[in-house]
């Protein structure tokens, strides 16, 4: 499909856009879940080593889902994971707001693990399937950026919410608000999402067991590009950093920097509220350098070059947070993290769409998934002792040090990828 064909481009680009809108009423309350809860912790009963638990487990028990998601993905419509994920996301969401300590709500952002899982790999997929390589950059930046907008929204919003209603009140009304993208979801144009699956069945074969399926896989896997696997590292890389790290820890951050809020004229910000105004003006930025970026590497027929731009202001943003905690520092430090992850994503999943082919992307999108959603799960797992032990900067040293360990390997692939 190119993006001269007519009718067929107008409803691939709907298709984009209702699943752009659906993610992002998804994500809706677990934005606020970041900017909320490392300020706002004792409130609903946990300890601070405890919210560390909370925004990782979500993430940690992705993995074998993701691939159990990608699994399915080649064998049934993408819509239906896809609704489903939007289904158990809402409740789960509708959920933070009726339990209270720790337990429930562990159990709780386990569920959403689950339905992230099954939204993110089948939306990836789909947003692959329907866009040709020539504008796979622009989508796929227009697709990553405005949908974790959701995200953003319920960073500011909610964070502004619960300083003045609580806790619970907001998560019920943002679980309420996300159960709306499944009304939406029915709009999705099927005939452009339809691909070639060639199953077992379909190609006269015996259904595979367990063993089989697992086998096949690793045998996949072992022939897979050596740019794939980077591709798959440096997912893992920028989630373990950028939502991880960054993501999970700021408000944190701001609590041990600013414990009694920011004070502009007589106005006080509350650490929630600041929390989610960053957070937010972080994800406006994602979303006006995704697509623009993601532009001018289709322009320029070169994934690589731009990715080097992204990881080079992701590793000056979180330097700036490993020097200090002065305001200037830190708003240049929201400002490059933001370029670098409006920039990052987009990049990788075009270029994984780049190297991979139509209808066969199940596995390698659920690997992909998986690899992320081990680095964003092991960020505030990690970080939070490391930050109780030395204090947030050293761990934003840190972090800056092994990003910048990532460009070496990036300019190995952009040769690889000349000479190949």
């Amino acid at each position: 499909m190119t993006e001269s064909s007519g009718n067929g481009w107008a409803v691939a680009a709907r298709a984009i856009w209702i699943l752009t809108t659906c993610t992002a009423l998804a994500l809706i309350g677990d934005g606020t879940i970041y900017a909320v809860l490392p300020a706002m912790f004792p409130a609903v009963g946990v300890t601070a080593l405890q919210v560390g638990m909370l925004l990782s487990i979500n993430r940690l028990v992705r993995p074998p889902l993701n691939m159990l998601s990608g699994w399915l993905t080649t064998r049934v419509d993408p819509h239906w994971p896809y609704v489903l994920g939007l289904a158990i996301g809402a409740c789960s969401t509708l959920g933070y707001g009726l339990v209270h300590g720790f337990w429930p709500l562990l159990l709780l952002r386990a569920l959403w693990g689950v339905a992230w899982a099954l939204l993110a790999v089948a939306a990836y997929a789909m947003v692959l399937d329907v866009t040709a390589p020539e504008f796979r950059g622009k989508y796929a930046g227009i697709y990553h950026t405005l949908s974790f907008f959701g995200g953003a929204l319920g960073a500011l919003g909610g964070g502004f919410m619960a300083d003045h209603w609580g806790f619970s009140r907001t998560m019920t009304t943002l679980g309420l608000v996300s159960a709306a993208a499944l009304g939406l979801a029915l709009f999705l144009p099927r005939a452009a999402l339809r691909r070639d699956r060639r199953g077992p069945l379909q190609d006269g074969q015996p259904t595979l067991g367990l063993a089989a399926r697992v086998r096949a896989f690793g045998r996949a896997l072992r022939g897979l590009d050596a740019r794939l696997w980077l591709i798959l590292g440096l997912n893992f890389c920028e989630r373990l950093f950028f939502a991880g790290v960054f993501y999970g820890t700021l408000g944190y951050y701001l609590a041990q920097a600013l414990p009694e809020g920011a004070t502009i004229g007589a106005w006080v910000i509350g650490v929630a509220s600041l929390t989610g105004v960053l957070l937010f003006a972080r994800n406006l930025l994602s979303v006006l350098s995704g697509p623009l970026f993601g532009h001018l590497s289709d322009r320029l027929g070169d994934r690589t070059l731009v990715l080097l731009l992204g990881e080079g202001c992701g590793v000056a943003g979180l330097l700036c947070f490993a020097a200090g905690d002065g305001l200037a520092l830190i708003v240049a430090g929201v400002v490059l993290t933001a370029l670098a992850y409006g920039v990052v994503s987009p990049m990788l999943v075009s270029w994984m769409g780049d190297l991979t082919r139509r209808g066969g992307r199940g596995s390698i999108v659920g690997a992909y998934q998986t690899m992320g959603d081990l680095g964003s799960g092991l960020g505030p797992l990690v970080a939070y002792p490391l930050m109780a032990l030395w204090g947030p900067p050293p761990v934003y040293l840190l972090s800056a040090v092994l990003l910048a360990g990532t460009i070496p390997l990036i300019l190995w692939a952009r040769r690889r990828g000349a000479a190949g």
